[in-house]
Formats: C-alpha cells, sequence, structure tokens
C-alpha cells in the first residue's frame, strides 16, 4: 500500500472514531494529529513519529482534560491505534514517555493505567494485545507514586505476560503418558507446529473445545498431513477421570497428565479452562493463549 495512503486511512480512522464522541465528551477538544514531516517516508517511522508527538498538546497538570476519563480514553484509544504499525521499539519509548509525562499528576497516571488495563488486558476487548500492554506493566510497577500494595496486581500481570511470550522458547515439563512413561514437552516430535492444549475433562467448556478441534476439516487436514501435532495435557487432579475420559479424545492426538509441575510450579498461568499455545517445530511460542476462533483463522488461510 501506498505510504501516503496508509497514514491518510490511519489519520482517518482517528478522526472518524474522534467524531463519534458525544456532546458531553466534547467539552474538552480532541488532541490534534501531529503533522508528519516529509522527509519521513517508511511507514513504520511515520508512525513513531506519530506516537512520539500524539501527547504533545495536552499538559498532565492541566486537571479539565487530564482528570476527563473519555477525553482520555478517546485520545489513549487513538494512541494506541497507532500501535500495530509502528516497531516495537517505539512503541516501548511511547509509553514510557507517556506514563512518565502522566507522573505530574496521581488522578491522570491511575486514569490511564486503568484505561490501558481495560483496553490492552481486558478479555473481549477488540484492541486485547499482552505484548502491547507490558510495556504499561513495566512503567506501573516502576514508578514512585504507587506504594509496593498498589503495584501487587500490575506486578502479577506483569509477570504472567512475560512467561511463555511469543517469540520465546515455550518452558518444558513432565508429564505421564497413557502408558504410564514419563515424557516431556521437548521430546515431542512435531516437524511444524505443535498445538500445546491445557484442559481439565471435568469442564464441560473444555469438551466443547476439544469437540470443536476435533471436527474442524482445517485442522484435520493440518494433522493428517503432519503440518500439526497435537498434544492434549489434562491438567485436573483426578487422574482416575482423565483415563476414563481418554477415549473421547480423538485417537491421533498425543495426550498425557501433568505431574504437578505446570499447574503447582506455575510454569503456564492457566486462568481460565481449556488454554492454548501454538509451537512451531522447535518449541518455541507462536502464538500465547490462542482461541479457538484465532487458530482456525490461521489454518483455514
Amino acid at each position: 500500500m501506498n505510504n501516503n495512503l496508509l497514514f491518510f486511512l490511519i489519520y482517518l480512522m482517528l478522526a472518524v472514531t474522534s467524531g463519534s464522541m458525544s456532546a458531553q465528551q466534547n467539552k474538552t477538544q480532541d488532541l490534534p494529529l501531529s503533522v508528519i514531516p516529509s522527509t519521513l517516508c517508511i511507514p513504520h517511522e511515520r508512525a513513531a513519529y506519530l506516537l512520539v508527538h500524539i501527547w504533545d498538546d495536552i499538559d498532565f497538570a492541566d486537571t479539565l482534560r487530564s482528570h476527563h476519563p473519555a477525553f482520555m480514553e478517546q485520545s489513549l484509544v487513538n494512541f494506541l491505534s497507532l500501535f500495530p504499525h509502528a516497531q516495537a521499539e517505539a512503541r516501548i519509548m511511547a509509553v514510557k514517555s507517556l506514563m512518565q509525562r502522566a507522573e505530574v499528576d496521581e488522578t491522570a497516571y491511575r486514569l490511564l493505567a486503568r484505561l490501558a488495563e481495560k483496553h490492552l488486558y481486558t478479555s473481549g476487548s477488540p484492541m486485547q494485545n499482552e505484548e502491547y500492554f507490558i510495556p504499561f506493566l513495566e512503567e506501573i510497577v516502576g514508578t514512585s507514586l504507587l506504594d509496593e500494595t498498589e503495584k501487587s496486581r500490575s506486578r502479577f500481570l506483569l509477570s504472567a505476560a512475560l512467561k511463555n511470550r511469543p517469540g520465546t522458547m515455550a518452558t518444558d515439563f513432565t508429564y505421564l503418558t497413557p502408558n504410564d512413561e514419563l515424557q516431556t514437552l521437548y521430546t515431542v516430535s512435531a516437524t511444524y507446529r505443535l498445538l500445546l492444549l491445557f484442559y481439565d475433562p471435568d469442564c464441560l467448556y473444555c469438551r466443547e473445545i476439544i469437540t470443536a478441534l476435533s471436527t474442524a476439516s482445517c485442522l484435520q487436514q493440518q494433522i493428517e498431513s503432519g503440518q500439526l501435532t497435537v498434544l492434549a495435557i489434562c491438567v485436573g487432579e483426578d487422574r482416575d477421570l482423565w483415563n476414563r475420559s481418554l477415549k473421547d479424545l480423538p485417537t491421533h492426538w498425543l495426550t498425557g497428565f501433568d505431574m504437578g509441575c505446570i499447574r503447582q510450579e506455575e510454569r503456564y498461568l492457566l486462568p481460565d479452562m481449556p488454554m492454548m499455545y501454538l509451537l512451531d517445530g522447535e518449541k518455541r511460542v507462536v502464538k500465547k493463549e490462542v482461541s479457538l476462533h484465532q487458530l482456525l483463522l490461521r489454518f483455514q488461510e
């Protein structure tokens, strides 16, 4: 896509989003969009420039604007909308600059922190993205504005976000096979992709997802061609129930029972069940906490 067209579309998106604010919200003026220097031609450089300068017009000590929830939320959404077009280093520096500037006012800082969690962490948010949320968490746990008790939630979320993040090697673990043999994740043979499924046979939603996975034609084609291997690990505590439930799993899946290192040692955090990770053949994380919808989209391409 032509660079000028790309950023015209970004500008248009922000303008339309801002224009949808109600009359009550418009008591504060929207942040103006910066003019990008014509010398910046590469898309990610132009996005980086916008990220750095999008907050130029706000003084966080001006509580009429920095304490205004709707204004701050719209401004943050505009800011986050640029993230997919910028490189990681530019995103990190922009978040650092934003949060450090906001430290002049505790209320504004707390508001930004809550809004970042709402849009980047809350399940169901169209902007949910753990990688984008990490720089905010790093700033929050490092600020002197909040005490250690107030930082405890952010510290936990950061610890969880840094575990098994995309691009890193998945944490190894030991599991019991149906033949009562001990095996590790790293000894599983997977040529191209490995779908790691953590489930509990006593969980109704787990059973629904297993049924959906086992009947999805695109996944079956990938498995039959050797492009995808499925490893289903039971993280429930009832070993007898696991043994009885093995008949409900596809015979071409690899299966195992957690011997305690996944949950007890928290090598993988499992806030919801089931939980899926997509790994490459070397056990590097491709997608963390992948949903059924995301998985099917990937293999339908």
